[in-house]
């Protein structure tokens, strides 16, 4: 079975792959700047639970996926311990809600760091693995708002359009060495970093979060807010499943909205 690791990996669409991989047997590091937290202990041992359905060896640790120096001492803590990684999904995700002319510096450099420096900085680590067996699944998960802009979120739409871009070049790059690399963009996903969103936004708006709830369900055609599950599953056919040609795409989970 390949190692895969999975960043944002006790949260939201990172925790539903952990599970989903882990149920399929495979070999898997959920990475988390949270581990060991309190926070998120259930989470660590939903992962366990479901590595142990599914007879396969599994660890939960702490990188911070923006610091290279964390990547490379973590990656070679992962290899030692599984085996070469294989696979990679870049979940790991945050955002900083502000408007430009207001705008931090530090809300900026934070968001690039997370969703774009930090798959590029995994991405680089798992690189020689993946040359040396001949193979590599990357998932990296991009958004809507990468496609579209959103008003106070500079940071986070510009992040994931660099992404997509992180997505197809690696695509490109990797395919001598049957290395695939592909990006999903969903559109709102029933997830803690969602609720947290909707949240800052209703505060600042002075409305209701339900208000804000009930746009974001109006604006998915199937008139619902897509699970964790759903990407969790297109995630995991993409690391397993999906044919030697699918790569450099980019596959928008939207409920049939043209965003």
């Amino acid at each position: 079975m390949p190692v895969a690791i999975i960043t944002g990996g006790l949260s939201g669409i990172g925790l539903a792959t952990s599970k989903m991989l882990a149920g399929r047997g495979v070999k898997l590091a959920a990475v988390s700047s949270r581990v060991g937290s309190s926070q998120y202990k259930k989470a660590e041992n939903q992962i366990k639970s479901a590595a142990e359905k599914g007879n396969t060896n599994c660890i939960c640790h702490a990188i911070d996926i923006r610091n290279p120096e964390s990547v490379t001492q973590g990656l070679a803590l992962i290899q030692e311990t599984l085996g070469n990684v294989t696979i990679l999904i870049n979940a790991a995700g945050t955002y900083h809600h502000e408007a430009l002319d207001n705008h931090s510096f530090e809300g900026w450099a934070d968001t690039i760091a997370v969703n774009l420096t930090g798959p590029f900085l995994m991405t680089r680590a798992c690189w020689p693995m993946m040359v040396s067996a001949k193979y590599g699944r990357i998932i990296n998960i991009a958004s809507t708002a990468a496609h579209r802009g959103m008003e106070e979120y500079a940071g986070y739409c510009s992040a994931k359009a660099g992404l997509i871009q992180l997505t197809q070049v690696t695509a490109l790059e990797g395919a001598p060495h049957n290395i695939t690399s592909n990006s999903i963009s969903p559109s709102w996903v029933d997830t803690p970093m969602m609720k947290a969103s909707l949240t800052n936004r209703a505060r600042s708006r002075g409305v209701n979060v339900a208000t804000l709830y009930s746009e974001a369900r109006k604006d998915n055609p199937q008139s619902r807010i897509i699970t964790a599950d759903e990407i969790a599953h297109q995630i995991t056919w993409l690391a397993l499943d999906a044919p030697l040609a699918l790569t450099g795409e980019d596959i928008m989970m939207t409920g049939g909205a043209s965003w």
